[in-house]
């Protein structure tokens, strides 16, 4: 069998944060609130994803779009500093490079997005020679790209066919429609990563129990985060729960990039769903203390210090 180039190769959107942080209340219309620090830096669930696994020492490529702009260098200088591919990533002329202001509060955050390049994102985009060189894709942000959106299930039916594996993290539906189309995605899925709120509407159930049990039917592993609850999942009818590690946390942007990072390049390895959920939660725990997405996602180092200072039982 012929080596991989990839571990792992990201297909998604890319844009830059600019994070608001230390803010006394949330905003309020004709009113003007001081944020005490803030960070500009690579944002993007997908992009934050990229950064965090590649830190983790696995080989990653990432295929997307960017306007060529100063942003759209920021965030490819961000990706090739953390050992990303960026060969993939197509720079278009006539767009702009999308930006997310995230308002960040210890324990909740609120976000306004510009959409720029990832709106016209599409299948057309997509390097088939490049994905065929990995062993695993993950893709991310269903609502936000509305170019990919209708061709999501053609690409991962496609990764299926060439025994690439697949994970899938939907992000909010900002238009709060979570409509069923989704489905068609998650029969080829391996890995479904959703938060609680996600879950609960995407399946239009009412407890995380009903959504488990209903999503299971379409991918094979269902890995719902509950924040600071921990993470439920769920995979040949078995279900695990975790709890999380003590931390008093910061900033919590990206911290559920961060789990899917750990997570994936856990399983990765040796497909042991209770080694990817201590890995998934610690990487989210480490990015909780401190400020940024991709900036305070751990390197592989810093992963395995933590574990050894965090002996904690976190199954439930």
């Amino acid at each position: 069998m012929t080596e991989k180039k990839y571990d792992v190769v990201v297909v998604g959107e890319l844009n830059v944060d600019l994070i608001l942080q230390d803010i006394a209340s949330f905003p309020e219309i004709g009113k003007e609130k001081i944020a005490k620090d803030m960070l500009l830096t690579m944002g993007s669930a997908s992009a934050i994803f990229a950064s965090n696994i590649a830190k983790l020492g696995n080989k990653t490529g990432f295929i997307g779009k960017l306007g060529a702009d100063d942003y759209g260098r920021l965030v490819t200088d961000k990706l090739k500093e953390s050992g990303v591919d960026t060969s993939g990533v197509f720079v278009d002329k006539n767009s702009k490079t999308g930006i997310t202001v995230s308002m960040t509060f210890p324990h909740n955050y609120a976000m306004v997005t510009y959409m720029g390049a990832m709106e016209d994102f599409s299948i057309k985009d997509i390097d088939f020679d490049l994905l065929r060189q990995s062993k695993h894709v993950h893709f991310a942000s269903y609502y936000l790209q509305p170019g990919i959106r209708p061709d999501c299930a053609k690409l991962f039916e496609k990764c299926r066919e060439l025994n690439i594996t697949t994970s899938f993290d939907p992000s909010w539906d900002p238009d709060e429609e979570w409509n069923d189309d989704i489905y068609n995605v998650l029969k080829s899925t391996d890995i479904f990563l959703p938060n609680t709120q996600e879950a609960l509407n995407i399946s239009g159930c009412s407890t995380i129990e009903d959504a488990l049990s209903k999503l299971s039917k379409y991918s094979r592993i269902i890995v719902i985060k509950l924040g600071k609850d921990g993470a439920v999942t769920k995979h040949n009818d078995e279900i695990i729960r975790t709890k999380t590690f003590d931390l008093e946390p910061l900033d919590t942007t990206g911290a559920g990039d961060s789990f899917n990072a750990g997570f994936i390049s856990s399983w990765l390895i040796d497909r042991d769903i209770k080694k990817a959920l201590t890995n998934g939660n610690a990487c989210g725990a480490i990015a909780t203390t401190k400020l940024g997405g991709s900036t305070a996602s751990p390197d592989a180092k810093e992963l395995d210090d933590f574990l050894n200072q965090h002996k904690e039982n976190i199954f439930i």
